[in-house]
């Protein structure tokens, strides 16, 4: 197989967490698309980064890596790409140099719809 770089970019709609309450009083959390995409290389998280984000009480399943270090996304962010959607739990400008950025992303399958900016996750 012949990969070349830019085949590995991948754009993923950024979606920004909103809190608010239901009729019934119960906080909920929803997500509106920003209008903002975020394009990096996604990548499984290998076992020490898994290891550390756990001690942290924020697992870790995917990493990506962005091109230069604008602030495209921020914790508690929401990144959807096709139906799969990964939730921002921390982020690395990596090195300081302001070459590129790393998101410490989770993917999550436990929400009510894929469609961007429609899902709602409650807790």
């Amino acid at each position: 197989m012949y990969l070349r770089p830019g085949n590995l970019l991948r754009d993923f709609v950024v979606e920004k967490q909103y809190i608010g309450t239901t009729d019934m009083g119960r906080t909920t959390r929803y997500f509106l698309p920003t209008g903002k995409v975020l394009t990096g290389v996604l990548t499984e998280a290998n076992y020490n980064v898994r290891f550390l984000w756990q001690q942290r009480q924020h697992p870790v399943t995917h990493t990506i890596v962005q091109n230069g270090t604008r602030l495209i996304a921020d914790v508690g962010d929401r990144l959807t790409l096709g139906s799969r959607v990964f939730y921002v739990q921390g982020r690395d400008d990596i090195s300081d140099l302001g070459i590129s950025t790393l998101f410490y992303v989770e993917e999550r399958d436990d929400y009510s719809d894929t469609r961007a900016g429609s899902g709602s996750y409650s807790g």
